[in-house]
């Protein structure tokens, strides 16, 4: 009896795993038709917009906007960018790979307040399976921080998300 406890213990703890890595790896498989993409990016909002390279995964490659075009009109903004090396994309993987599932579950908005106290923002952008552009602004404070400038918390998934991503942009080589 004890055997067929221990059994059905150690089957739960991995039917829950299992579910948790399909869960994690949600996004990345949704990201396989070719209409489907995350674009991403830091803005610079201090004194002055500034977007020096704004990057687009889909079809399982990485691409760089370095056209500065998002700051001239964010809100019809559209990337245009060219694609990276391999080496590029396995680096900047881990922003699908810990993308949080909630976040899609959310409509188009702002979190926190990007650009207060010279501050800037996460931009992301999301088109997935047909269905409608979905794009959030989020204050950059949560790259470093579980709430934003104004000391209100981020949703835990994407408190935890900003602070997966937040040193990934300085090791991609856009140039």
């Amino acid at each position: 009896m004890k055997i067929v406890v221990i059994i059905v213990c150690l089957l739960s703890v991995l039917s829950i795993k299992s579910c948790k890595n399909q869960e994690d790896n949600l996004i990345e498989s949704a990201l396989v038709k070719p209409d489907d993409y995350l674009v991403f990016g830091y803005i610079g909002l201090g004194r002055r917009c500034g977007a020096d390279v704004i990057y687009k995964i889909q079809d399982g490659k990485l691409y760089a906007d370095t056209t500065k075009s998002f700051c001239k009109d964010q809100e019809s903004y559209q990337f245009s960018g060219y694609q990276l090396p391999v080496s590029e994309y396995n680096k900047a993987k881990v922003f699908v790979n810990k993308f949080p599932v909630e976040l899609t579950k959310e409509s188009s908005k702002t979190f926190g307040c990007p650009g207060c106290a010279d501050g800037g923002m996460f931009f992301i952008q999301f088109k997935m399976s047909g269905q409608e552009q979905k794009t959030w602004r989020i204050d950059d404070a949560v790259f470093r921080s579980d709430n934003d400038v104004l000391n209100q918390p981020f949703p835990a998934y994407l408190a935890k998300y900003g602070q997966a991503v937040a040193n990934v942009f300085s090791e991609i080589k856009y140039q």
